[in-house]
């Protein structure tokens, strides 16, 4: 069992690839001690099915999980859910037989995968000449030629006698010599490629950790259930662990989730981390061994860390595409997948079931594009340019602010580097901070800035009886257009900048006096005088609104604003000076009595019990 590791602990994972039969396990047996076919079929049949997992420490003392996949074509999908995220691949190829069609299929999903580091070994050496083994291994050779693996050591190996072990671990440690572990700081991720029970600790799932760390008492998330779970237990290999770090074989205990609800292909993540999302953009390349053309919209199979999702792959620059050429893509899926930008892919015809191409996301959440100049464009902003830019372009587009740790999941980066990178677009007047944390592109700042004067003006223009547009109007009415975040720093700024005057939670351009038109005034003033000739027994607001027809609702208005006129009820409308007249009398009437019937009410305002209520319930609220 490997010791526990500490934070200067060099950690690995290694995977296995090649053809049925030539040898993956019996090589990891010979290494580790560990038999990695565990299921009673594969032990009855004597082939690998499903995934099997090993530590490995080196003599340079590098702490490595293996990864046996399974070599019959028949599980590739298995083969499929373990190779994502291994460091260094060990190519198998059996010296008695050499290359075979799964060594090719194999080498070609390592090549999409982007693993950047290989051993090649020749098992069965003990089987063969001398002659014949080299015969292989420039065969081998031939076959990397032009990949990341074309410099691969060959070593030459046997099981059986364990020839050429201490040559395959030498070579392991010069190719892992200079890989860096993998951080720790960003937010945590894992593939969940097993799912079991523990008597005791309930739900395990297990999987290569990607990113980040995972520790006992961790809030964490199952997606794409958007389940959230919390972390019971952490081991490595079997050994209990405070902490499992990125680049470790992990079996996390869960607490919150069944058995059957989670399943290979589940992602294991630090809350809200990653979304979810049918539809991705990507670079899709066609293996240049092929055997045609591959149409511009074709039903697949979409491999990602250890999901398979079934969907469509469209290419948004038309085709057919020829073998070996690349183009920008859409994957349009039947369910959820979860992805980040770079994350590499593998592509699968739909049936037969064989390999056909991958490549890696641009767009983790996309929307169905439509092939035009300016979307494609814009992906090729995504993909290959600056983080600036991409930051640029992603804002663009965002009728709201959006705060740093939403712009890093987006564009694939770490909020560290984001925020790095939004400082000088800032500085140099491309983006604002219109909310703490949150940032928006200058454009639609000054829009938003713009959409607000505009309305301001133009109802000042309208009504120019009112004061300005009460702020809560102006707030609704231009909600589709700003969220209210951005619309209440939009303001501020406004109305700190001397642009708007504020009165009464009215609003109305700054620098422009205002005063009431006097043929409004007038009619005012007029109705005032006959609600206040007629006591509190005023007529409903409905008959004198009908008799000022369309000028009623400014002379309301103003009336509200000059505290002239109060609206008790939507039917009853009086005078201040009218309801100041109650008040007296109703102080009057408790100096010398502590209670007052509505009757008594009646009688002391000279109303019917129709105005009688309402003015009671005005009396209460204020």
């Amino acid at each position: 069992m490997p010791p526990e590791t500490s934070v200067a602990t060099r950690l690995a994972v290694i995977g296995t690839a090649g053809h049925i039969d030539h040898g993956k396990t019996a090589l990891v047996r010979r290494l580790t001690g560990v038999d990695t076919d565990r299921l009673p079929e594969e032990k009855r049949r004597g082939i690998s099915i499903d995934l099997g997992f090993a530590p490995l420490l080196t003599p340079g003392g590098v702490h490595a999980g293996i990864v046996d996949v399974p070599g019959h074509e028949r599980f590739v999908k298995n083969m499929l859910a373990g190779v994502g995220g291994i460091d260094l691949v060990l190519l198998v190829i059996a010296a008695d037989e050499g290359v075979m069609p799964q060594t090719r299929e194999h080498l070609a999903i390592v090549k999409l995968l982007g693993i950047p580091r290989g051993i090649v070994v020749l098992t069965k050496r003990d089987l063969v000449e001398p002659a014949w083994a080299e015969m292989v291994a420039r065969d081998a050779r031939a076959l990397l030629a032009g990949t990341a693996l074309a410099n691969a050591p060959v070593v030459e190996f046997s099981a059986t006698t364990g020839a050429g072990a201490a040559e395959l671990l030498a070579a392991l440690d010069r190719q892992l010599g200079g890989l860096a572990n993998r951080s720790v700081e960003e937010p945590a991720r894992l593939p969940v490629d097993r799912v079991f029970t523990v008597e005791g600790f309930g739900t395990v799932v297990t999987g290569t950790l990607w990113r980040g760390r995972v520790r006992p008492g961790d809030a964490m998330e199952l997606v794409p259930a958007s389940r959230p779970v919390r972390v019971r237990r952490v081991q490595v290999h079997g050994v209990t662990v405070e902490e499992a770090r990125a680049g470790q074989r992990s079996a996390v205990a869960l607490h919150g989730v069944e058995r059957e609800q989670v399943e290979r292909g589940h992602w294991l993540i630090a809350p809200g981390s990653l979304r979810e999302s049918n539809v991705l953009d990507a670079r899709f390349e066609l293996l240049p061994d092929y055997p045609r053309e591959w149409p511009a919209n074709a039903r697949v199979r979409f491999h990602l860390g250890a999901s398979e999702v079934i969907g469509r792959l469209v290419l948004l620059e038309g085709g057919p595409l020829r073998p070996g050429a690349t183009a920008l893509a859409q994957l349009r899926l039947e369910r959820p997948a979860v992805a980040a930008r770079g994350d590499r892919f593998v592509i699968r015809s739909y049936s037969p079931s064989r390999t056909v191409g991958g490549g890696a996301v641009i767009e983790p959440v996309a929307a169905k594009r439509r092939r035009h100049a300016a979307g494609l464009e814009q992906l090729t902003v995504h993909e290959s340019g600056s983080l600036a830019a991409r930051l640029l372009q992603r804002l663009a587009g965002e009728r709201a602010p959006v705060s740093t740790s939403a712009l890093a999941q987006a564009v694939g980066e770490s909020e560290a580097a984001v925020g790095a990178a939004l400082a000088p677009l800032v500085a140099g007047g491309e983006l604002v901070s219109p909310v703490a944390g949150r940032w928006l592109s200058s454009p639609r700042w000054g829009a938003a800035r713009e959409a607000i004067a505009r309305e301001v003006g133009e109802y000042a223009a309208r009504h120019p009886a009112r004061y300005g547009i009460p702020k809560g109007e102006l707030k609704s009415g231009l909600k589709s257009a700003l969220d209210a975040a951005l619309f209440d720093a939009a303001f501020e700024s406004l109305a700190a900048g001397g642009a708007l005057e504020q009165r009464a939670e009215r609003v109305r351009p700054a620098g422009e006096p205002w005063a009431p038109p006097a043929d409004t005034l007038a009619a005012l003033e007029k109705l005032a005088g006959e609600l206040e000739a007629a006591g509190l027994a005023v007529p409903e607001a409905a008959a004198w609104r009908a008799k000022l027809g369309a000028a009623a609702a400014e002379i309301e208005a103003l009336g509200s604003f000059l505290g002239r006129l109060v609206r008790v009820s939507q039917d009853f409308t009086c005078t201040a000076r009218q309801l100041e007249g109650l008040r007296a009398k109703l102080a009057a009437h408790f100096a010398l009595r502590p209670a007052l019937t509505v009757a008594e009410f009646k009688d002391l305002a000279g109303v019917s019990r129709k105005w009688a209520v309402p003015l009671l319930e005005h009396c209460d609220r204020v």
